[in-house]
């Protein structure tokens, strides 16, 4: 016979083992799954000269206060994927496009042949294409795809081509709806199969400069990327990934554990909203910002640029519905300061580095302080956005003549040097490569003063007012700015060589061949007249730059003024 003591033991002791057994229970129905993930690499294999991206972290010592710390290399990168992938269970390395082009010069040189291996290294394992893997057409893009070397041989001994996928749902040849690139993939993750879908912004063709695309049709992105979705739930598929080169503004922090994201903008807004429920997680690039966001119920990151940021998705997927039940994403800072660097990685980032030396480490001036791209606060110019301008005007006048030039801030790629924020700095040629890697040409136009108001006006077209596509100005220009009226009437008092702008004049204007062509948007520049190639953009700077020394520091960004409110 049992005593009441007897029996509340048996009942305690059944009920723990009742609860145990049904967490035991619940655990085995939901598997998860990591989905690692990196965006905008490119090229960045080197951890200095230059520092692919400066992060700011909370100082360990004084939580109040912030310090910068050098991010990226893909050593400290290589580091970090090989921690996480060891702390979690099934998992995979997927990217969002643009990991080659636009390139540091270390791998330009070696024409990312070394960056494709690098990925490959990484087990990287589908990517979508980007805007920059077409910079140097798409036949470019095919060889570096399939391993094949040009006639002048491959700069990377034992180039064997891409090992991971490039998917692009939304590119077309003209005139087919075959797609031109894999639309989608299905991968093993653990014990359940995911779909992943590539696409590419379909901005493409305002972003390459000259003919790259023009044989290629790019859809809506979300259109293409909802058509494959039924063929993927067809084929047993647990979770719907999609992995997209067009993203969002955000200025909060690069994790957001309420995944609220407040005054996320941009186009992947729309995107998201419209695409299938069946799409569980957005791995988004291009605009080389860190969040992780939910819309309409959908998870969306983006982990910075350069490898600076590792992003961690995770999908919570119930055995029995197969489907996802659960999303979570973490961005991870690739911190030089807080890791080693992969001593199988970093012999690749010094086989590019001796092989490149002689080229990157040419000196070119000694500064008092680095110029920075980037505008400060209630400023429109930028220190940097100003000198080149400055050095394609310079350069214009001693090619036939100039009035003015203007450089587009989507062409700055770097600070001059990046990676120190202050103190004298020696600049090497590899310094200013990374500023303007792009080697496009110089074009002299003739614009009249209607279409230079025009071309200003067009930097708010479909732009939030403190967002705007910037033009940095050469010292022969000058406007205010009213952001409270309309596109068409925001610009006021435009100065030319200290003269009114004279709406009905012929000037000669200076800008590179990728806004010549109307890329970024500048649409007006399509309809210059008696366009002119008078040199390369970086000539222009490098020699600028040695003109002027150390007068560069002095430079004064008061070219274009906000309106009082």
């Amino acid at each position: 016979m049992h005593t009441p003591k007897t029996l509340a033991v048996i009942v305690s002791t059944f009920l723990l083992v009742s609860c145990a057994s049904q967490q035991v229970q619940n655990k085995t129905n939901t598997t998860e799954i990591t989905i690692f993930s990196i965006n905008d690499f490119h090229g960045n294999l080197q951890a200095d000269q230059p520092v692919p991206y400066v992060a700011t972290k909370v100082d360990g010592a004084d939580p109040s206060k912030r310090v910068t710390v050098p991010a990226g290399g893909y050593a400290y990168l290589t580091t970090k994927l090989k921690e996480r992938r060891t702390a979690v269970g099934a998992s995979i390395l997927v990217g969002a496009g643009d990991l080659i082009g636009a390139s540091p010069m270390g791998s330009a040189l070696m024409k990312d042949e070394p960056v494709i291996e690098a990925l490959n290294r990484l087990d990287l394992s589908a990517t979508a294409v980007g805007n920059h893997e077409f910079d140097n057409g798409t036949a470019d893009l095919m060889r570096k795809i399939k391993g094949e070397c040009p006639t002048t041989g491959c700069t990377y001994a034992d180039f064997k081509g891409a090992k991971f996928s490039y998917l692009g749902a939304n590119i077309h040849e003209v005139g087919s709806n075959k797609p031109w690139l894999t639309p989608y993939v299905i991968r093993q993750v653990g014990d359940v199969k995911i779909g992943f879908i590539g696409a590419v912004t379909a901005d493409v063709p305002n972003l390459v400069a000259g003919d790259a695309v023009k044989h290629l049709r790019f859809e809506d992105e979300a259109t293409a990327i909802n058509r494959y979705v039924p063929e993927l739930q067809k084929q047993g598929v647990a979770a719907i990934v999609v992995l997209i080169h067009e993203g969002a503004i955000y200025k909060g922090a690069e994790t957001d554990p309420s995944y609220r994201c407040e005054g996320l903008q941009g186009p992947i807004i729309d995107i998201t909203k419209k695409l299938d429920k069946a799409v569980s997680l957005i791995v988004s690039g291009h605009s080389h910002q860190g969040y992780t966001c939910k819309i309409d119920g959908k998870l969306v990151v983006q982990g910075r640029s350069y490898g600076s940021f590792l992003t961690e998705s995770t999908l919570t997927i119930d055995r029995k519905t197969n489907q996802v039940v659960n999303t979570a994403a973490v961005n991870h800072l690739i911190d030089q300061h807080a890791l080693q660097a992969d001593p199988a990685a970093k012999q690749l980032v010094d086989q590019v580095a001796a092989q490149t030396a002689g080229l990157r480490q040419r000196p070119i001036v000694n500064l008092s302080a680095p110029l920075s791209r980037n505008s400060e606060a209630g400023v429109f110019d930028s220190a940097l956005g100003n000198i080149i301008a400055d050095s394609q005007l310079h350069h214009g006048q001693h090619a036939g003549g100039a009035d003015v030039a203007f450089m587009n801030a989507g062409g700055i790629r770097s600070d001059l040097p990046s990676g120190k924020a202050s103190g004298p700095v020696a600049v090497s040629y590899g310094d200013l490569y990374a500023v303007q890697p792009f080697g496009n040409n110089l074009v002299r136009v003739k614009l009249t003063g209607a279409n230079i108001l025009t071309l200003l006006q067009q930097q708010w077209l479909g732009r939030e007012v403190n967002e705007p596509k910037k033009l940095f100005v050469s010292h022969t220009l000058s406007y205010s700015y009213d952001p409270h009226a309309a596109i068409n009437e925001r610009v006021k008092d435009v100065k030319i060589k200290g003269k009114p702008l004279d709406l009905n004049q012929q000037y000669n204007v200076i800008v590179n061949s990728f806004i010549a062509d109307g890329g970024d948007g500048f649409a007006v520049l399509k309809q210059a007249k008696d366009k002119e190639l008078i040199g390369r953009d970086l000539e222009a700077f490098e020699s600028y730059v040695r003109e002027q020394g150390s007068k560069l520091t002095e430079v004064k960004r008061d070219r274009v003024k906000r309106l009082p409110d």
